[in-house]
């Protein structure tokens, strides 16, 4: 069996060593400053190291407690993070939905007031930066994605093909509105996206055929692509849903003359057992008539 350490002094030790101070740390965790002082010690006995050094009326780590403090910190942070997991679980009103960031601020946020007037009591978490290879109805409620899973605990319906669309501030939109494709590419920088460098499918075939353009940025986030192009530095080739507000507000415009491309399909997916709450499928069904509406 492990030994473990004691709670209350790894917080006491968390607490003086983020304060440098015992009596402070006894100030923040109401206690008073000989407990603080005999938890410590406590903490000291089961490491078998030293963990502070005491300096006048402050404290200051050793070498081990500056080590120790780290995994201390972290483990109370995995704690925190833990209970903040499960806090949706407390309002059955509540879905977790895992979707691509171009879903999330292109088609779902211009959407969301929409949502919560229909469903005024439901509470959305929205999780853009991970990728989910399953769904197992506790930490996963939807996802939107352009990966499907293809499982057989998992319903896969498509919403929607993404595409790419050139786009260029306004001042820039009207002095290329004249210049047919694909001299229009050379009147103006291109704002490239990492993960596609050739900017288009086609661009390396005109390249190949004597076609000067020039990069003026590359970036992996798509709302810089579309801020840049606000600021009239290029033209970019975004998805169709980053581009969506900027577009309708005015900010860019499209050049109809560069021809747009297809990306990657993407699907809605909720697990084929009976959902968490009943809100999620309220929700699923909300996403799909909505799509639907846009088709």
């Amino acid at each position: 069996m492990r030994r473990l350490p004691p709670l209350q002094a790894l917080l006491s030790f968390e607490a003086s060593a983020r304060l440098g101070s015992f009596t402070r740390a006894a100030q923040e965790m109401a206690l008073t400053q000989s407990a603080i002082s005999h938890q410590i010690q406590q903490l000291e006995e089961w490491t078998g190291q030293a963990l502070f050094l005491r300096a006048g009326r402050g404290v200051t780590l050793t070498a081990a407690g500056k080590i120790y403090a780290q995994t201390v910190t972290s483990a109370i942070t995995l704690l925190v993070d833990g209970r903040n997991r499960i806090e949706p679980y407390g309002n059955p009103d509540s879905v977790i939905l895992f979707c691509a960031p171009q879903f999330a601020s292109g088609w779902f946020m211009p959407r969301i007031g929409t949502l919560t007037d229909s469903m005024p009591n439901i509470e959305f978490w929205l999780i853009t930066d991970q990728e989910v290879t399953e769904i197992d109805r506790v930490d996963v409620d939807l996802v939107v994605s352009s990966k499907a899973i293809l499982t057989p605990n998992v319903e896969c319906i498509p919403i929607m093909q993404e595409r790419a669309v050139a786009i260029c501030g306004p001042a820039t939109a009207r002095r290329l509105a004249n210049t047919p494709f694909p001299e229009v590419l050379t009147l103006a920088p291109l704002l490239a996206n990492e993960t596609s460098p050739d900017w288009a499918p086609w661009l390396s075939e005109l390249r190949r055929s004597g076609l000067r353009t020039r990069r003026v940025m590359t970036t992996e986030d798509p709302h810089l692509l579309v801020a840049a192009a606000e600021q009239e530095a290029g033209i970019a080739m975004v998805s169709h849903l980053f581009a969506g507000n900027a577009l309708a507000a005015g900010r860019v415009q499209a050049l109809p003359q560069i021809p747009s491309f297809e990306l990657q399909q993407l699907w809605l997916m909720k697990s084929t057992l009976p959902a968490r709450a009943p809100v999620v499928d309220a929700v699923h069904a909300w996403i799909l008539e909505q799509c639907l509406k846009d088709a």
